[in-house]
């Protein structure tokens, strides 16, 4: 059948606890569509795709559409590649050679800035290449969105961490009096927000969020930090990873980049403000790195953000077919199976901008997140009642 043409996907960035859902979504939507030759999927991001390192997709069937839908990480592997100028001329020439027509992109904030230089680039050269971007991550840090897929299931594990850790923490205040809870996120706060899920009533975990929007003061974080140690006995204190100070100096270890000056990771925020503590304030303090785990510990994914990564996957195929190429796309809220709803964004006004904590979902002077955060993240995370029992409830029913 003349016409037919190559669908090629990639996975770029930090994996989720959804992405493959979202790479499900695509596989199977791919199918209605007569025009779709098949389906090809980069090994390992862009170095599959420079490397010439591909996998065929069409041939997955229900059960391990299924499968994929459950299985946590990237399946094809993922990349943190700096591309150049002469990268991004390069790729629609490379990505000819496979007969594409589609090329969807998964991934973040950089990722579709990646996406929109591709498309630029394939215009240029004159090449009838659709480029969409595939939003995916845990820091929901995408401009121009609501929410991203991956957001809240991390959202779920890390506010599960914080409500146990605290409880541990509690159980333990004899011994130690502080954990600082270090929690994803790069330069926004909308990952450690979500520990606010956590604080059921005054006294529980977390007594102290800091977010990575507000300039960072040693000065009042050791007197907050204390304030909290004289009232309770014990502190559980959350912060994002990206702290920095009102001149932009990350707090803790410099973070780090790529041999070619790529993407910046964060990190020892927690393990430099426990020292700090411990020294100033003359208490046990102990750090606590959540660690990759939260962006990949698939018991606590959402049923909503799996859902929602689902669909994003098939209305990606709908939008690259419909010749929507050179946009973002994502679900709105009337989406479903049997409506497959979306709007699109341009690529090149969305990607490498940061969507950062509105100020209306957190209190600067409690350093907690407001009723407000709460309601909205409640209806991304879905059920979530821990059943638990407190000394301190029970002792009050007496």
């Amino acid at each position: 059948m003349p016409g037919l043409r190559t669908l090629v996907v990639a996975q770029t960035g930090g994996p989720t606890a959804v992405i493959n859902s979202t790479l499900a979504g695509i596989i199977e939507e791919s199918r209605n569509y007569p025009e779709i030759k098949e389906v090809i999927g980069c090994i390992c991001g862009f170095h599959g795709l420079f490397d010439g390192k591909f996998i065929k997709l069409s041939s997955f069937d229900d059960l391990e559409l299924k499968q994929l839908r459950n299985t946590p990480g990237a399946f094809l592997g993922s990349s943190r590649m700096h591309l150049t100028p002469s990268d991004f001329k390069e790729i629609p020439i490379k990505l000819e050679k496979l007969q594409a027509g589609y090329y969807l992109q998964i991934g973040g904030n950089g990722t579709m800035f990646a996406a929109g230089k591709i498309s630029e680039e394939a215009m240029k050269l004159g090449k009838n290449l659709q480029v969409i971007g595939v939003p995916k991550t845990v820091d929901n840090d995408i401009f121009g969105l609501d929410h991203t897929p991956g957001y809240a299931s991390a959202a779920r594990y890390v506010a599960q961490a914080t409500l146990d850790v605290g409880l541990d923490l509690y159980a333990m205040r004899t011994f130690e009096q502080v954990r600082v809870l270090e929690v994803m996120g790069r330069n926004v706060g909308w990952l450690a927000a979500a520990t606010g899920l956590a604080k059921e009533y005054s006294d529980k975990a977390p007594h102290l969020i800091y977010l990575p929007e507000i300039p960072f003061d040693e000065k009042e974080f050791l007197e907050e930090v204390d304030k909290v140690i004289k009232l309770l006995g014990y502190a559980t204190v959350v912060v994002g990873e990206g702290l920095k100070d009102h001149d932009h100096n990350p707090i803790g270890s410099s973070p780090f980049a790529d041999v070619k000056k790529g993407s910046q990771v964060f990190g020892g925020a927690s393990s430099y403000l426990a020292d700090l503590i411990a020294r100033k304030l003359k208490v046990r303090a102990r750090a606590q790195d959540l660690g990759m785990v939260q962006r990949c510990f698939a018991p606590a994914r959402s049923e909503v953000d799996e859902q929602e990564a689902y669909l994003n996957g098939r209305v990606a195929v709908r939008a690259a077919v419909a010749g929507l190429g050179g946009c973002m796309i994502n679900i709105t809220g009337d989406c479903s199976e049997k409506e497959l709803n979306f709007a699109t964004y341009p690529l090149l006004e969305v990607g490498g901008k940061e969507k950062t904590m509105p100020k209306e979902f957190y209190d600067i002077q409690r350093k907690q997140v407001t009723q407000e955060f709460i309601e909205w993240l409640k209806n991304l995370v879905g059920q979530w009642e821990p059943n638990y029992i407190t000394l301190n409830q029970f002792l009050k029913k007496s």
